[in-house]
């Protein structure tokens, strides 16, 4: 049998900065068909997309889209404790024209987080270190889209075991194909803290894996979740492998186009203090 042992502030503290490094659920960070010029410039002609529309362009990462999310990834029954973890985050995503050809997609992660204290002791919560991914796309991609930039990963921790006190940078880099009803992707990026030694030190992995299959009305099957490694810890508590998935559905109250959607994980492969499985709720507001 396997032991676990409480989870020590160290510990902690890294644990949440990988997660945030590699945490959107979204990228963003989940197309039936490629997505048209047309439909990727709604904004800039006027037209109304259809909710069958405007679910390819959100599984897009790097489709244009503007969004507001409201994301939370509850953790039940945590090793030890037996408590749960918590991750509340808001997602805005906002693309930035670069003359004809080239845009700039924003997608920053501002968390609310709650670690659960050793037995006896109350729970830690409150603000995560804040990360911001970067991503230059062609406006006009080919089958295969593609997109690459700096993740940056800022120290807003309003605790010692919510995050690192250090700023945190490296390179991030997305392929998303749409192919009929289907689509797939791949998002990649590693981060390292920038200068000195010991504690709260960063070097975190993710592979974000995203698969979706469209259904009728803006309803949509898909599976979107990050395969991550703290490069700082032991072997046997370096991998986090997460699988599972869930659905969503796209839909219009009065004019204001939404989202929502649910995903349930288990992880296959997880550090000895890591969460056994997760369950990922995510609302957004919709802006073409």
């Amino acid at each position: 049998m396997t032991t676990r042992r409480v989870q020590t502030r160290k510990s902690a503290s890294v644990a949440c900065v990988m997660v945030l490094m590699v945490s959107s659920s979204h990228l963003p960070f989940a197309a039936a068909q490629e997505p048209s010029a047309n439909q990727t410039e709604t904004a800039a002609t006027g037209q109304t997309p259809s909710v069958e529309e405007l679910a390819k362009l959100k599984q897009n990462p790097v489709s244009g889209l503007r969004e507001v999310i409201l994301q939370a990834v509850v953790s039940p029954d945590m090793p030890v404790t037996g408590k749960t973890a918590g991750n509340y985050s808001l997602q805005p995503v906002w693309p930035f024209g670069l003359g004809e050809n080239w845009r700039l997609v924003t997608y920053t992660i501002l968390p609310v987080i709650q670690q659960p204290g050793a037995p006896g002791e109350n729970s830690i919560v409150g603000l995560g270190d804040t990360l911001i991914n970067l991503f230059f796309s062609p406006r006009k991609p080919g089958a295969l889209i593609w997109g690459a930039g700096p993740a940056i990963l800022l120290p807003t921790r309003t605790d010692p075991a919510l995050g690192s006190n250090r700023l945190s940078l490296g390179p991030a880099a997305l392929l998303f194909y749409p192919k009929g009803a289907w689509s797939a992707g791949v998002v990649l990026q590693n981060g390292w803290s920038l200068g000195g030694s010991g504690i709260n030190q960063v070097n975190a992995f993710g592979a974000q894996y995203i698969f979706n299959y469209n259904l009728r009305q803006g309803w949509y099957l898909y599976t979107n979740a990050t395969i991550s490694a703290n490069w700082l810890a032991n072997a046997d508590d370096r991998w986090t492998v997460p699988v599972g998935g869930g659905f969503g559905k796209i839909f219009r109250i009065r004019k204001q186009a939404m989202s929502a959607s649910i995903q349930a994980f288990s992880n296959v492969v997880t550090p000895r203090d890591g969460a056994n499985w997760n369950v990922n709720f995510q609302f957004g507001f919709l802006f073409p």
